[in-house]
């Protein structure tokens, strides 16, 4: 499996999630069972700062708190662990947030909306644009699907759309992550 690529309708912002960062997010939502996690997206920017690129995903941090239909993101090692990415020689940088819904619900809930909103105004993450990214259940609880939005500065959030041929399902994760025979 490639990086999955998605973009709003009006072609202002783009997301790019690498294979290893869709590899390392199938396997923590694997492990999450019947229970929400999250955590956060890490990565770069194009050259034209209209695309997110995310390189990497953290686990929920230990203080995080979780159930079944929902989930608070902790800080615990967070503001250190970004700090190292960002004095590292690739630069990396917080782009976004992420969550599993063990439901077939993957719409943003009202705390979800108010957190990334909260996150793009607040200067200590110098996230003006931050990225939601939703993984659920489709129906017959077996596949999953995501959804991603972004949170711009100054204005409503939108919702990033797979471009043609890059509908990220769970059973493409799952063969991507099996070894090859």
């Amino acid at each position: 499996m490639t990086s999955w690529a998605a973009r709003t309708n009006d072609g202002s912002y783009g997301l790019v999630i690498e294979t290893d960062a869709l590899r390392e997010l199938d396997s923590m939502c694997a492990a999450a069972g019947d229970i929400e996690t999250g955590g956060v997206l890490v990565g770069q920017y194009s050259t034209n700062l209209v695309t997110a690129i995310v390189l990497e995903v953290t686990a929920p941090p230990s203080d995080s708190r979780q159930g079944p239909s929902w989930f608070n993101r902790g800080v615990a090692g967070l503001r250190e662990m970004l700090h190292r990415r960002w004095r590292s020689k690739e630069r990396r940088y917080y782009v976004g947030e992420w969550h599993f819904h063990p439901s077939t619900d993957i719409e943003p809930s009202s705390h979800d909306i108010a957190q990334m909103y909260k996150i793009r105004d607040d200067l200590n993450y110098h996230c003006s644009e931050p990225v939601l990214l939703i993984f659920g259940r489709l129906g017959d609880g077996h596949k999953r699907a995501a959804r991603a939005f972004v949170f711009p500065h100054g204005d409503r959030y939108m919702e990033l759309v797979p471009l043609p041929n890059n509908r990220l399902q769970w059973t493409s994760l799952m063969r991507a992550a099996e070894p090859e025979r």
